[in-house]
């Protein structure tokens, strides 16, 4: 449920937070678009849900994979990559409004591999 929900009158943004939810996907279902943490299972979820997407480098990490996978996911197209300081700029340039599908997954795919590898097909 709910902890905090706001709407302001210059604009249709609406912000709601929570405590703890178990599952946000009813939520990202119903989202136009999506402002997520660059984690794999964050992505991977709104772009399985063909949701326009916009992530947040957490700059601070050492090693940094949520930049890597958001640069190499923004390169592709599939979502848009910022950081906290530069996200509202990046709203502002929609650039997620031109964004490619991304690919279902396709569960025979490394099936059909080993079998063409070993020599079944």
């Amino acid at each position: 449920m709910p902890i905090a929900e706001s709407a302001s009158h210059e604009s249709r943004l609406q912000v709601t937070t929570y405590t703890y939810k178990s599952s946000l996907r009813e939520d990202m279902e119903q989202a136009d678009l999506i402002i997520s943490h660059a984690g794999s299972g964050s992505i991977l979820e709104a772009l399985r849900l063909n949701k326009k997407l916009v992530v947040v480098v957490n700059e601070d990490l050492m090693d940094n994979h949520q930049q890597e996978l958001g640069s190499a996911l923004h390169e592709q197209r599939y979502l848009v990559c910022c950081t906290v300081s530069t996200l509202e700029k990046t709203l502002q340039a929609k650039e997620y409004d031109s964004l490619e599908t991304f690919p279902q997954p396709d569960p025979t795919r490394f099936s059909d591999f080993l079998d063409a590898r070993i020599g079944f097909l």
